[in-house]
């Protein structure tokens, strides 16, 4: 028996077996979305020399949780101590990369942006 599923994919059920099966690849994480439910039904059903073969109109259903990404952005500094007057460079860095342009706001006002596909900035 051949069995197409509303996703286009076909399970082939062999004969005298009574179960077949296909992978499915879920969506990668999205960080728009948070967690869906993946609905198949049967499309249709073809083979097995059945006398009255029924299709259950039943969708098989799957919840996909949300795995959450978390960031973090963390700050050093290139000097332990500077003389007075002297220059400090510091780096804003990211756990993972930036999806778009970050921009970090430091407590002395100025900013450090990091650009997407970047974790360092």
């Amino acid at each position: 028996v051949t069995v197409t599923l509303s996703n286009g994919q076909t399970i082939t059920i062999k004969a005298g077996e009574t179960t077949g099966s296909t992978v499915f690849n879920t969506p990668a994480n999205d960080v728009y979305n948070n967690g869906s439910t993946v609905s198949t039904t049967i499309a249709k059903t073809e083979g097995g020399n059945f006398e009255n073969l029924v299709t259950d109109p039943k969708a098989a259903e799957t919840a996909i949780t949300d795995s959450i990404d978390n960031t973090t952005v963390s700050l050093t500094t290139d000097k332990a101590s500077v003389v007075e007057g002297g220059d400090i460079t510091y780096t804003a860095t990211l756990t993972n990369k930036a999806q778009t342009d970050v921009t970090v706001t430091l407590s002395n006002g100025q900013t450090i942006t990091i650009k997407a596909g970047e974790t360092t900035g």
